[in-house]
């Protein structure tokens, strides 16, 4: 287990439970515009059990897959006790890349109380912790179930006055470490998408797979930003990635080019108009002549 022991006095305690390393890392990441937070990191289903002992989080955000699809049973050993009765009302967040009414009802009835579909934008993941933590629903304890009751409040969401609360979010005026965050992120998914070109092998539908996710999770975060041009960029890359990475060769030149655009919009200023549409415009136009030269233009 990881500890990131980066503020002095937490007043949030967290436990990612999941196996993939970079997706610990990017909910860190996310997490960070919380506030003050100390995170501890769980790679499996046993080590989480152990880390609840000795972490005592607020929240167990833990992941469907988690050694080989076990998340659900990692809610249910909470649930029935298995790390200890002191745990067994522990706030659960579950994330996952299914997106199907089925897996939602498998999670809720698990005891989850609240589920993230990856790929996720960090007001997405804000949201879903000042649910757990303010408004949390009443816990039910009988013989056929245990966990947050299951019945939904229609207008839990609905507020939209003053926000006061220290995890409440909006981006209609986001504030300078929530740009530094978001832009950090972009950053790192950028890098992560580099590695799996780097080491991507022809006919590779798995890492096409991965190439595929993690471009999507790109495409979302520009959406959360509202940053139009950014937003134009990542999407031009997944939707490349999608609509020829699983059919053909990639076009390496294509990819770099995008993800070198993309990197320059997450830091430029947004009041410096002409030079992002300067980018985006140059982009357009190496895309469209690398395609031609690799016979790939329409």
């Amino acid at each position: 287990m990881l500890t990131d022991d980066t503020a002095e006095k937490a007043v949030l305690r967290i436990l990612i439970a999941d196996g993939s390393a970079f997706q610990r890392r990017l909910t860190t990441e996310a997490l960070r515009s919380v506030g003050r937070v100390q995170i501890d990191y769980a790679e499996n289903v046993e080590q989480c059990l152990m880390a609840l002992s000795y972490s005592h989080p607020d929240i167990l955000i833990a992941d469907w897959d988690i050694d080989e699809g076990a998340g659900l049973t990692l809610v249910r050993r909470i649930r029935a006790g298995d790390a200890g009765q002191g745990f067994r009302k522990l706030a659960i967040i579950m994330v996952t890349t299914g997106n199907n009414a089925g897996d939602v009802r498998r999670a809720r009835n698990a005891g989850v109380d609240e589920f993230i579909l990856r790929p996720f934008s960090t007001q997405t993941i804000l949201k879903r912790v000042t649910a757990v933590r303010g408004r949390r629903r009443d816990f039910v304890e009988s013989t056929r179930y245990v966990g947050p009751c299951r019945r939904r409040r229609a207008a839990e969401d609905a507020y939209d006055g003053p926000r006061r609360r220290l995890f409440d979010s909006s981006d209609k005026n986001a504030d300078a470490p929530d740009v530094q965050i978001r832009k950090g992120l972009a950053r790192m998914y950028c890098e992560r998408i580099g590695v799996l070109l780097r080491a991507l092998q022809p006919g590779d539908a798995t890492a096409i797979r991965d190439l595929c996710l993690t471009c999507g999770q790109l495409s979302a975060l520009a959406g959360d930003m509202k940053d139009r041009l950014l937003m134009s960029a990542t999407s031009s890359l997944f939707n490349y990635i999608k609509g020829v990475g699983a059919e053909a060769q990639l076009n390496l030149g294509v990819v770099q080019a995008h993800l070198d655009s993309i990197v320059q919009l997450a830091e430029l200023p947004n009041h410096q108009v002409e030079i992002r549409q300067t980018v985006t415009q140059q982009l357009s136009v190496m895309v469209t002549k690398k395609l031609r030269q690799s016979g790939q233009a329409a």
